[in-house]
């Protein structure tokens, strides 16, 4: 049993942007979140569903990581391959490289199921990370789910469509109602509570009560919780190469430090490390040595000490 359960979708993805470069075959998807629990524990298990090809894709970084397949059903014909069109904007729409017909049947999204988690989880999984959509089915499980994982952090990250769609706000606001913890960014907060700025999105998320990361993109993040925001600045470790997955990084990394009672400053400054590394490359980081978890964790530990300095 792992103690920490990251739910979503197993993607490959070719990137094309604005100024007509574009990179092929990287991994994608829900693997960005565990990308960012991994550096501070390997004690993390993925439950996606993917094709009997995943592990000619994804069985080197598994296995190069110390991670586990077997929260993985082989239930599809293939594994999810999507494009993701970027715009000058740095936001980009997404289509499958197979056609509408198998996005449709497959994913990329409802991949997460209420059984995968009642399955693997216990009473020691402390934390469950979801990239599910309000209305999913997946949610209908939540009750069975608290069950089966009674001592565990249930946290979402919001989907963005869900934001600007006037019915699904407000199942969007009953869902965060019924779990612990969520993430979402500034433009998905200013669209959500009809804010105007980052000022106003913070004052909302307050007003709300529930925790929540706070992604603000090259600005940094901020953790939300007991009433305060508490900020801490972005990390560039190395040269920026792609931001693609950071969000979902940053994320993963938030409910590991929530998880484990940090002080919110230092979630926050754990989280912005794990996505400063993960830019470094397309792509997720290829391969966490014990090197590199150490040299990550004395980074966070340092950005949260200096970060607390100059309050």
């Amino acid at each position: 049993m792992s103690r920490y359960l990251v739910t979503g979708s197993v993607i490959v993805n070719d990137m094309r942007y604005p100024d007509g470069s574009e990179v092929k075959g990287f991994l994608g998807g829900s693997i960005y979140t565990v990308n960012g629990i991994l550096p501070y524990t390997d004690d993390v298990l993925f439950l996606s569903a993917a094709g009997p090809d995943f592990d000619s894709i994804f069985g080197d970084y598994f296995r190069k990581n110390g991670l586990s397949e077997e929260g993985i059903d082989l239930c599809f014909p293939k594994t999810h391959y999507t494009v993701l069109e970027y715009s000058e904007s740095g936001e980009w729409v997404e289509h499958s490289i197979y056609g509408e017909e198998f996005e449709k049947l497959y994913g990329p999204y409802p991949l997460a199921k209420a059984e995968y988690v009642i399955r693997h989880g216990g009473e020691d999984v402390k934390g469950i990370y979801f990239e599910s959509g309000a209305t999913e089915e997946v949610w209908n499980g939540l009750p069975e789910m608290r069950k089966a994982c009674p001592n565990a952090v249930f946290m979402a990250e919001i989907a963005t469509s869900e934001t600007k769609d006037p019915v699904l706000k407000e199942k969007v606001l009953e869902l965060i109602d019924k779990i612990d913890i969520y993430s979402l960014n500034r433009p998905e907060a200013m669209a959500l509570f009809g804010t105007n700025n980052e000022e106003e999105s913070i004052e909302a998320i307050i007003k709300l009560g529930k925790p929540c990361f706070f992604r603000l993109g090259k600005k940094g993040s901020a953790m939300i919780q007991d009433g305060k925001a508490w900020f801490a600045p972005s990390v560039e470790s190395g040269t920026s190469v792609d931001s693609t997955g950071c969000g979902n990084c940053s994320t993963g990394a938030s409910l590991y430090g929530y998880c484990e009672g940090f002080h919110p400053l230092k979630t926050a400054c754990y989280a912005n490390v794990a996505a400063g590394v993960n830019a470094r490359q397309y792509g997720p980081f290829p391969e966490y040595t014990l090197e590199v978890k150490a040299w990550m964790k004395d980074q966070a530990e340092r950005l949260y000490k200096k970060t607390q300095e100059e309050m």
